[in-house]
Parts: C-alpha cells; structure tokens; sequence
C-alpha cells in the first residue's frame, strides 16, 4: 500500500472504508499498528466518527494496556474529544502514569470532563513539572471543595502553589476572593510574584463601590506593596457612584498621611481629573517643601485638558527652584501637546506664550514654540503669536519661520499686517 512517502487516495480510502466497519476491539488493536496512516484513521473513529458506546468502553479499557506511552497519550485525548465521562476511571489512573505526556494527556481529559474526583492528584500535580496543565484542568473542574483548598494554600505561609491558588481562584470566579484577598499577609510574606497576583486578583474583584475599602487597605500596606493597587484604585475611583465623596476622602488621607504615601494619593487625584482635585494639588504647588511642589506639578501635568494650565503657567513663572521651574514648563508643554480635549483654545495658545517668553531654557521655549500648530486654524491667535514672536524675538526668528511654513491650511500673514 505505501510507496516511499506517497500514498494513494485510494488505499487511504479503503483502510478508512475497512476501519469504519470494524469491530470495537479492531479498532483500538489498530492502535498498535507500525503504519501511522493506520493509527492515524483509528484515532479519528474513536474521537468523532465512530460514537458508539462499545467503542468508549473499549477505548477507555485500552488505556491500561496500550504499551506505547505516545499512542497511549494520544488514546487519551481522543476520549476527552468523545465527551463520555465512562472513561473517567481509566484516565483518572494514568495520572500516576511513569511517562510524563500520558500524565498530561490525563490532566487535560479530566479537566475537560470535569471530573471531581481526579482533584486530588491534580492538586498534588500543581508543585510539579505538568503544574500548568493539572492547574487549567482544575479552573474547568467545578465545585466549592476545590474553592476552599485554593484558599487553604493562598494562606499557607509554606505552600510554594499560592500565586497559582490566587490566579486559580480568580480564574474560577470565586465569589468570596476580593474580602478573602485583603489580607496584608499576602502582601508581607516577602514574595513579590504572591503580591502581584493578589494585586492583580483584587483589581479583577473590585466592586464598584469599594473604593474606600481599598483605600484604607492600600494605605496599611507597606509602601512597595501599596505601589501595586494603584491602577485598582484608579480604575474603582473612575467607577465610583459618588465620585466627590471618594475625592474627600483621598484629601482627608492626603492631611493625615506620612510623606511618604502622598504620591500615591496625589496620583489618584490627577487620575480623577475633576476640579476638587485640580484645586486640592494647586494648593500643594505653595507648599515649603520642594519635593511636595514636584510632586504637584507632575501630577497637574497628566490633565488632559486646558484646565491645569493656568496654576502650571503662574507657578512657573514665580518659582525659584531650576529644577521645579523647568518641570512646570515641560507639564505645560505636555498639556498643550494633548490637543484633543482642548475646549478653549485661548489658553494652550497664551501658555505657548509665556512659555515662549518666561522659560529659562531654549529647549523649553522651542517645544512650546512647536506646539502652536495643533491650534492652527481654530484659534486666530496662533498667526498673530508666531507674527509677535518673529518681530519681538530674533533668536526664535528662524524657528517661527519654519512653524508658519508647517501650518495647514498655510499662513496667511492676514493679522501681522
């Protein structure tokens, strides 16, 4: 029948035509065929083409006997295919199989069938070598047994499984994970993956209106372990109901905290963009600590629109400190970068102004400069400014120049005549 590496349609068509009409016990025998066309068209009866339940039985009592660990493997994952749970007892015992595929063929099956009873040794599998397969066959498993072992170990201090109990747990939607989650020992057990996980967990749980239970968690944490449920508190803060209050509450911590926590809240109110947390992080911009000002100032410019410009611009032009001074005109410049939720455009044009006029440093100046062709043409001040700056700025002359032949629709020199 074979050739080489050919084979005729034919002789394929009447091995399938022969297998088709076989007996049960013939067709699992062909199993052990040397041919692997032969192997190949009995594996296909056994998974979809032959339903039978002859054939299941058979099958499944193969698995104990077959001899080669690859074809044993594949005999495995065909049963899964048939979707008959019968087989369950046979493939639950090749998870102690000595070959390392038909262990793993095994997990998957009864992950697939869910079979409740292959918990045991697959939780016994997780610390191992096939740990992520018997880990996804236990997600498909259902039942509130395996919830409670997954919490077991998520709190056993000397399990080596609890970032996969957390990632498990939450896979499965287990609804007690958030309340079980905010427990500061999963953060202080020194195991950054573990704190991640739980990190992670928390922000998929969060309800909506946990905003301040997180808060009042997030601020009992160790600092590096608080840095991890920032973006959760962000993104509940954005679906809070009663937003106002939550921003209250962020300027309450802010009046009471260490230092050291202040730029986290700080980064929640930029995070908010509302006008309380615009004025809450203006007032900071007065503070006696420099550091407190920069914290300010970076956070004012992650405003996405014209709002935050107002306080960056007067804050620039009076501060003392280079550093703070120059942080405030590149927040500036970020802000008039940003173009797209900009409803007034009188102000990014004057900010481009006296950024043009008050930075100490050309870089500065220039990146303001540039900035002006996101205002052209909806603000007739844009020609007006660039005209101002050629006449009134020699050194910026040139650089002007190259703005106006950048606009589109092109300068029309209407308003510096």
């Amino acid at each position: 029948m074979i050739s080489g590496l050919f084979v005729r349609a034919q002789d394929l068509e009447s091995l399938y035509a022969r297998l088709r009409d076989s007996p049960s016990e013939a067709i699992v025998s062909a199993l052990e065929s040397s041919d692997v066309y032969t192997r190949e068209l009995a594996l296909a009866q056994i998974a979809r083409e032959n339903r039978s339940p002859e054939l299941t039985r058979v099958a499944a009592e193969a698995v104990a006997t077959m001899s080669q660990p690859e074809v044993k493997a594949q005999l495995i994952a065909v049963l899964a295919e048939r979707g008959d749970t019968s087989v369950l007892p046979f493939v639950r015992k090749a998870l102690t199989d000595q070959d390392l595929a038909v262990r793993v063929a095994a997990a998957e099956t009864c992950g697939v069938l869910k079979d409740v009873k292959a918990a045991d040794a697959l939780f016994e599998m997780l610390a191992g070598e096939q740990g992520e397969v018997a880990s996804e066959a236990l997600r498909r498993i259902p039942g509130q047994a395996i919830d409670v072992r997954l919490l077991k170990i998520l709190r056993d201090s000397e399990s080596t499984c609890r970032v996969v109990a957390a990632d498990l747990l939450a896979a499965r939607r287990y609804k007690g994970l958030f309340h079980a989650l905010l427990d500061k020992r999963l953060f202080e057990s020194g195991d950054v993956a573990l704190a991640k996980a739980v990190a992670g967990a928390i922000r998929i749980y969060a309800p909506d209106d946990s905003f301040p239970l997180i808060l009042a968690f997030t601020l009992s944490l160790p600092e590096s372990s608080a840095e991890l449920l920032v973006g959760t508190l962000s993104a509940t803060l954005g679906a809070a109901a009663d937003k106002p209050a939550c921003v209250r509450r962020i300027a309450q911590a802010l009046a009471t905290c260490e230092a050291a926590r202040a730029p986290i809240l700080t980064a929640l109110l930029a995070a908010s963009q509302d006008n309380e947390s615009l004025r809450l992080l203006s007032l900071r911009l007065e503070s006696d600590d420099l550091e407190v000002r920069k914290d300010a100032v970076r956070n004012l410019g992650k405003w996405n629109n014209e709002i935050a410009l107002t306080p960056l611009v007067l804050f620039a032009k009076r501060e003392r400190d280079a550093g703070a001074q120059t942080l405030a005109w590149r927040a500036v410049i970020d802000i008039v970068n940003r173009p797209d939720k900009v409803v007034d455009y009188y102000q990014p044009v004057s900010a481009i102004q006296q950024a043009v006029w008050h930075a100490s440093r050309r870089e500065e100046k220039l990146a303001a400069l540039y900035a002006l062709s996101h205002y052209h043409p909806k603000s007739w001040e844009v020609e007006w400014l660039l005209t101002k700056i050629e006449t009134e700025l020699p050194e910026m002359a040139a650089d002007a120049q190259s703005v106006k032949a950048s606009l589109v629709p092109p300068f029309s020199g209407l308003l510096g005549r």
